[in-house]
């Protein structure tokens, strides 16, 4: 008896200091070795795309006034911001959708048209992907596709020819199955 006590103590023990041991190695490696505490006071100001984990959340700090090299990263930064708030409003929808399928007190048939509208959410997402990286492939480095109502709208940054519409065009229509009726391009100046 005395023997089985002293090996689980000896195995619960490494185990704690192998816990630690991860802990102190992540802390150290984590960066400044400080732990994160707010001073508004400090006198530090944000940069444009600063970011800081919130409950477990990003959240981005912005200043208004842009220098030289932060205007240039502006759109860029866009095309981010609406990647993450194309990303929000799914994660709301889906959301809305696990709330059906976990209430008990839903019915068969509501239960199935959320599935079907998480499933076809899903398609959707791997569609925009697909276009996106087809775009990127292609030259075009900042884009953003949004896919909904068996409709496609495609944002891309600088200026578009003619040429430059249909290959967007030609992409969309391959990667999504859709009509080029049911597309639009919308390019931004430089």
């Amino acid at each position: 008896m005395m023997k089985k006590l002293g090996r689980k103590q000896l195995v619960l023990a490494s185990l704690v200091l192998a816990l630690g041991a991860a802990v102190y190695l992540n802390w150290q490696f984590a960066g400044t070795n400080k732990l994160p505490v707010g001073d508004s006071s400090s006198g530090v100001s944000s940069q444009l795309g600063a970011a800081q984990l919130v409950n477990n959340a990003y959240v981005e700090t912005v200043t208004d006034d842009l220098t030289g090299s932060e205007q240039a990263n502006t759109k860029a930064d866009s095309f981010a911001q609406a990647r993450m708030d194309r990303q929000a409003s799914r994660d709301e929808a889906l959301e809305l959708l696990d709330k059906v399928l976990e209430d008990v007190n839903a019915d068969s048939d509501a239960k199935k048209a959320a599935v079907e509208e998480a499933s076809a959410m899903a398609q959707s997402i791997l569609k925009e992907t697909n276009v996106e990286g087809v775009l990127k492939a292609k030259g075009f480095e900042e884009c953003v596709a949004y896919i909904a109502s068996e409709k496609c709208s495609v944002l891309v940054s600088g200026e578009l020819k003619d040429t430059d519409m249909l290959i967007i065009q030609e992409a969309v229509m391959e990667q999504t199955g859709l009509t080029a009726d049911k597309i639009t391009i919308i390019g931004g100046g430089k």
